[in-house]
């Protein structure tokens, strides 16, 4: 026998014991606060939970790039340990979600829209999967104490969470209260929500921790279990096919049940691999040798050696091969699976399911017959290996067993933006987690793109006590806007209502002085008058003109008209041709941007409308209503309070040097002063012909693609390396579809609001509804 497997057999060897009550069926002897638990004679264990990947919509080249990293990973495993692979699924618990995400009633006149919005949420929840899925990778090895056991785990922590980064994937250590968390929520299903162990107090008391997280009862049957008022059968992979697809575990892990499936390694140290790999070899040349001479004895010179033996020496050889030129390891492993369910019914008709999907894959699972107990045990991320059955397996072999699947977006706290195309779970974000709360909304006209934004407004209108901001060029969101009880501004050449192009309150700015930034805004309005540009002398004007009337006018805020006053006051010519220009938006008839400030702007909700202003003043008033709403963010962050941000036709900002300039200047602002902003534009490649948009885009943490046209497709997969399986997703999509760039990960969503309710006839802007 191979010597590593030999001695860890003989370290893992226990004396068989009944246990007398239901707490020694748990083989966890000690555990210590930082997640370390003894599982054995000396035996070690700790957990680490790693996130799900994209891998069932990866491309070809990034998933074979994905395989090659997670076969890295493999090969990194330390020879001495045994390292178990778990993927856990378990059920969404009602009150759990209930708590976490139905918005509480307030008594704001508001709650009808609250109970609309908690049903679609609810009737999503139960339509959806409903399923958690988490990966675990628990490491179990045998030391003399704790001390060295610690030591062997900080070794090996950064190694593992170097490997999972590369592959995308990000890992945590778990503690003891986590990991305790863990066996809680799979032997007491049902009663999550009632964990509340604390360790310090259970010490004091002097409690065993296994009474908070063990069952109610336990029954052990010849081919499953009694968990509580629980059934559960225990099953293992007996027989492997020559070729198993990469989706396996992804299909075997598919249940609408909570269950658990572990993949138990054991690497082998390559010099005894390839010793014993080369004693096999020799052992079939021997017998082929053997038979030959026999043939020979018999006179029949030309016979041909057996299939079977010539098999075997092809296979010795290619597992040679893949041993000394490769960098392929040999391994020993054993997969195990638990499932649980209400019934014994239920039971039969998901163990029909499991044995189908082995089938279908040419693979052979079968019920454990007397050791459920201790496939159980083996099954869940404790750390221990009660079933001896094992296959060899190289490294490649073993990476086809990969547990990734499909990224889940289910933060705490988060807002809600549709179901996972794959999975159909509730797909949950808050932005709070993100390094960056900069976000796009990108799609063609009809994709959803307003009402996805609408959505977005209403659940933080419902939901939070945050300030809402909302540019709205097209005069889409005033009737929502009202109904949420927030103001609308209407700006027009005809209207009573005016902003102060020139306001400017404490705080204002990018850097240490704030009217620099205020010359750099009125640029970019002037880069508006005159679409043939600013020249340097009529630039140096107009920051030395913005200077001044700052300086001079200490105790009121300054107009438009103030700077035209300056203007002509000064010597150049090109002054006063500054002046002449700024004099149809001053003294003419598009002055509405030249008087001082005369709308309520302390509504929690503000939608600046400025549909009537027209083409020649659109692209200003956009830029002036920025400039309002960096006012807005200041004075909020003050009092430490957030804004969110909705600007629309973000494209027509960038269409000019200064207002690109200057709207870049704004978004930073905005995400340094506890201010969430979100573009929306239906032209992409406008964006990306701006080298500040394209930067902005590219930086953000947050994008929603909705349908795009062929064209902005092919610049976005570019620049967000977006695969062609991944694309599909926002090519011909339906309303409300697509895929949700999410940090570094790309997940399709689908999003379906129910169309008999008074939220969505506030939110639709189809015309004949």
């Amino acid at each position: 026998m191979i010597k590593a497997l030999n001695n860890i057999q003989k370290q893992e060897k226990e004396d068989f014991s009944i246990p007398k009550n239901i707490q020694k069926v748990i083989p966890i002897q000690k555990l210590w606060t930082n997640g370390i638990f003894l599982v054995g004679k000396n035996k070690y264990s700790l957990t680490y939970k790693f996130s799900d990947i994209n891998y069932a919509v990866a491309s070809k080249e990034d998933k074979e790039a994905m395989f090659l990293d997670y076969s890295e990973l493999l090969n990194s495993f330390d020879s001495g340990a045994t390292t178990k692979i778990t993927v856990a699924l378990r059920r969404i618990n009602k009150k759990d979600f209930e708590k976490e995400i139905l918005l509480p009633f307030k008594n704001d006149g508001l709650d009808i829209y609250r109970q609309e919005y908690n049903q679609m949420l609810l009737d999503k929840a139960i339509g959806s999967n409903g399923m958690v899925r988490e990966i675990y990778l628990t490491v179990s090895v045998v030391k003399k104490n704790y001390e060295e056991a610690k030591n062997y785990f900080r070794r090996i922590g950064n190694d593992i969470v170097s490997h999972l980064a590369k592959l995308g994937s990000k890992c945590i250590e778990l503690d003891a209260i986590e990991k305790l968390r863990i066996l809680h929520d799979f032997y007491r299903i049902g009663e999550e929500v009632n964990y509340n162990l604390n360790i310090q107090d259970m010490m004091k008391k002097g409690h065993n921790f296994k009474d908070y997280i063990c069952p109610d009862g336990f029954s052990f049957k010849n081919d499953y279990f009694e968990m509580g008022n629980k059934f559960g059968r225990v099953f293992f992979l007996k027989d492997y096919a020559s070729y198993i697809k990469d989706s396996f575990i992804a299909e075997l892990t598919d249940m609408s049940n909570n269950m658990m499936m572990s993949i138990d390694v054991i690497p082998i140290p390559t010099d005894e691999a390839v010793r014993e790999v080369e004693n096999r070899l020799l052992g079939v040349e021997t017998n082929i040798t053997n038979w030959q001479r026999k043939q020979n004895a018999n006179n029949n010179f030309s016979a041909v050696i057996p299939y079977d033996m010539e098999q075997q020496r092809k296979e010795s050889k290619e597992f040679l091969d893949d041993l000394t030129t490769r960098d392929q390891r040999m391994m020993f492993a054993n997969l195990t699976l638990v499932i649980i369910a209400d019934t014994k019914e239920q039971l039969e008709a998901d163990t029909e399911t499991v044995l189908m999907t082995g089938r279908k894959h040419l693979c052979q699972i079968v019920p454990l017959k007397y050791q459920q107990m201790n496939g159980l045990n083996t099954a869940l991320p404790i750390g221990v290996r009660k079933i001896k059955n094992l296959r060899t397996l190289t490294t490649e072999s073993l990476a086809v067993l990969n547990p990734f699947r499909v990224q889940e977006i289910i933060d705490k706290g988060g807002i809600y933006y549709g179901e996972n195309a794959i999975s159909h779970n509730l797909i949950m974000v808050n932005k709070a987690n993100l390094l960056n709360q900069s976000s796009f909304l990108l799609g063609v006209p009809g994709s959803g793109k307003s009402f996805s934004a609408k959505e977005l407004i209403v659940f933080l209108a419902l939901s939070t006590t945050d300030d809402i901001l909302i540019c709205d060029p097209e005069g889409e969101y005033s009737t929502l806007v009202k109904a949420m009880g927030g103001e609308v501004i209407g700006i027009s050449a005809s209207s009573k209502d005016h902003i102060n192009a020139m306001d400017m309150l404490e705080g204002y700015g990018d850097g240490a002085n704030p009217v620099i930034d205020k010359s750099e805004f009125i640029l970019s309005l002037f880069e508006q008058l005159d679409k043939k540009g600013l020249g340097a002398k009529q630039k140096s004007i107009i920051d030395r003109c913005v200077a001044l009337v700052y300086e001079e006018n200490t105790n009121q805020i300054p107009t438009l008209m103030t700077l035209r006053e300056k203007l002509l006051e000064q010597p150049e010519i090109e002054a006063k041709e500054l002046a002449l220009s700024l004099e149809l938006f001053t003294n003419g008839s598009l002055n509405v941007f030249a008087h001082e400030t005369n709308v309520d702007t302390n509504s929690r909700i503000i939608s600046y409308d400025i549909y009537k202003l027209g083409k020649q003043l659109k692209t200003m008033g956009l830029l002036v209503i920025t400039d309002a709403m960096i006012n807005r963010v200041s004075e909020n962050y003050k009092k430490g309070k957030r804004t969110h941000i909705f600007i629309d036709e973000i494209h027509v900002l960038f269409e000019n040097e200064y207002s690109a300039t200057f709207f870049n200047s704004a978004w930073r602002q905005f995400r340094k002063r506890n201010a969430y902003p979100t573009a929306i534009t239906q032209n992409v490649e406008y964006l990306l012909s701006s080298v500040d948009a394209s930067t902005m885009l590219s930086n953000s943490e947050f994008i929603v693609m909705l349908n795009q046209a062929a064209s902005d497709r092919k610049e976005l997969a570019k620049l967000l390396n977006i695969s062609d399986e991944q694309m599909s997703y926002i090519t011909n999509s339906d309303a409300g579809c697509g895929l949700i760039k999410y940090s570094s990960s790309l997940v399709p969503f689908i999003n379906r609001f129910p169309k008999n309710t008074k939220l969505y006839k506030l939110m639709t802007t189809k015309p004949g509804e």
